[in-house]
């Protein structure tokens, strides 16, 4: 669609491993429009990051994208050759790593890798590009920014780390920001500054964001869409309102369900019982199947078909197939 940034069309990534190949992403499909917020959620080794990293061209050696077309602002990513990637990295794209405190090089001060990305980028000297980067330390909320180029990442706080790292994806003001876990091992209260800031520069830019959280309270602070991925593939997506009020996945139910709620006195959060699937050996069926509670006979022997339920959401369960209620 013509107002999409970013299309994934039936994505497959694998790693090779001693132990046998991964398949870490089956048929991964969504969209995101220009200035949207969209949030991918999921338990840890559901495909999330490896989505993004393959998204950025930044998989490990071992990683492939084996098949599947990656379209940002009309350009397939597969296509362009490392020297483009690196000018669209950083420039078109930005993405906020999962740990700020090792995303920064230690025996660099914070001004140097701040500049270093922005004269790469952009056709501003070094001289300009210190100054922009007093900016944008401001913009970020780091006080006595002029002073904080000068410093280490080991005399800034978590939070702090946090900040700079956002400051630098923002450097050359991309079309897209990528934020992975950005709340991660950080306190509530710099948390809640985080999403302020975040919400703030997304209007300012009308930039798009691509939110990889465990938080579901963040993404419904954040997001407009939801994309929600199990096993390396999308069980459910639609927006906001429609999975967090209306779900339609088993798993998107057990997910909402370990979320503590004002109303709920004292009753017991209900954890998703069971353990994700082997992506070595994945089920021939749902990936979901060994743990859910609605299980049929069909859901082992048969990946489920995407269903669209309405326009913008859907849901890949048998349960939405005509006359599987009993199969």
């Amino acid at each position: 669609m013509k107002n999409n940034l970013l299309e994934i069309n039936n994505l497959y990534t694998t790693f090779r491993t001693y132990a046998g190949k991964v398949y870490a992403l089956n048929n991964v499909s969504f969209s995101i429009g220009k200035g949207e917020a969209v949030g991918v959620v999921g338990e840890s080794g559901s495909g999330k990051s490896v989505t993004m990293l393959s998204i950025m061209r930044l998989l490990a050696e071992n990683g492939f994208v084996e098949s599947g077309s990656i379209i940002f602002d009309n350009k397939n990513l597969s296509e362009l050759t490392d020297k483009q990637m690196q000018d669209l990295r950083g420039n078109e794209i930005g993405m906020i790593f999962q740990d700020p405190m090792t995303s920064l090089n230690p025996v660099f001060t914070i001004g140097n890798q701040l500049v270093e990305s922005i004269v790469k980028h952009t056709k501003l000297n070094r001289s300009e590009a210190k100054q922009k980067a007093v900016e944008l330390l401001k913009m970020v909320g780091i006080p006595s920014p002029e002073k904080r180029l000068k410093q280490y990442p080991h005399e800034f706080s978590g939070g702090m780390r946090q900040r700079v790292m956002i400051a630098m994806a923002l450097s050359c003001e991309p079309k897209l920001l990528i934020a992975d876990e950005p709340t991660t091992a950080l306190d509530v209260t710099i948390q809640a500054q985080i999403i302020e800031l975040m919400k703030d520069l997304k209007e300012k830019l009308n930039m798009s964001i691509i939110l990889i959280t465990h938080d579901l309270g963040l993404v419904a602070d954040i997001c407009e869409k939801v994309v929600v991925m199990y096993g390396g593939t999308i069980v459910e997506q639609g927006t906001t309102e429609d999975i967090f009020y209306n779900p339609q996945h088993p798993y998107t139910k057990g997910l909402l369900k370990c979320i503590p709620r004002m109303n709920m006195g004292r009753e017991r959060l209900k954890p998703i019982e069971g353990q994700p699937p082997d992506m070595i050996n994945p089920p021939k069926g749902c990936p979901f199947v060994e743990r859910c509670s609605s299980a049929m006979k069909i859901c082992e022997l048969q990946k489920p078909i995407y269903t669209e339920i309405k326009k913008g959401h859907g849901a890949a369960c048998w349960l939405h197939e005509a006359g599987s209620k009993g199969v």
